[in-house]
């Protein structure tokens, strides 16, 4: 039982970082002939464009792809208590709103994740990659503000492990606030 809890919530977990990925890539108006972004567009394209002939965008919010995050997030909080807890029903109307705590939980960690490539590979990569383009274009707008209150060090840029302590912070902030739920997101 516990292979298929992991392999459920991390096959969802992907999915959720899919979708916010393309919705962040959207707002942060990413260069769309990277071939990761591509990536992403056209794996998420299949669900988006169906529901966008039936759910039209407002101005710059995508509507259908806000949708879609949701309804997966939804999913994985069924899936979570289904499978991760004893005797929890398949749905109670207190899902609706856990799923918008499995979507910021589902930011925060995408943002490290993005934080920790990012740094990895500008110690790896000295030239300018399509894989470190996107980085900087979705992770920049975190770390710039840092950056004018605390400039590099020399050579030595601390923005990234601010953001990151502040991103852990309020991982465990999540954790004192939602306890449980927190965990098994």
């Amino acid at each position: 039982m516990a292979s298929i809890f992991f392999l459920g919530k991390t096959v969802l977990t992907v999915c959720l970082y899919i979708i916010i990925l393309r919705l962040w890539m959207q707002r942060m108006r990413v260069n769309f002939n990277n071939p990761f972004t591509q990536f992403i567009v056209k794996i998420t394209q299949p669900i988006v464009g169906r529901l966008r002939q039936f759910i039209p965008s407002i101005g710059r919010f995508d509507t259908a792809t806000w949708i879609i995050l949701y309804v997966f997030a939804l999913i994985k909080i069924m899936f979570v208590f289904s499978y991760g807890t004893i005797n929890a029903p398949l749905f109670n109307i207190d899902y609706l709103w856990f799923a918008v705590v499995a979507i910021i939980h589902a930011i925060g960690h995408l943002l490290f994740w993005l934080l920790l490539f990012r740094a990895i590979f500008s110690w790896i990569n000295r030239g300018q990659t399509f894989t470190d383009e996107l980085l900087a274009q979705l992770t920049e707008p975190l770390i710039a503000p840092i950056r004018r209150l605390v400039p590099p060090i020399g050579y030595i840029d601390i923005s990234f492990i601010i953001v990151a302590f502040i991103l852990i912070f309020l991982n465990l902030l999540g954790n004192d606030i939602f306890g449980v739920l927190w965990i098994l997101l």
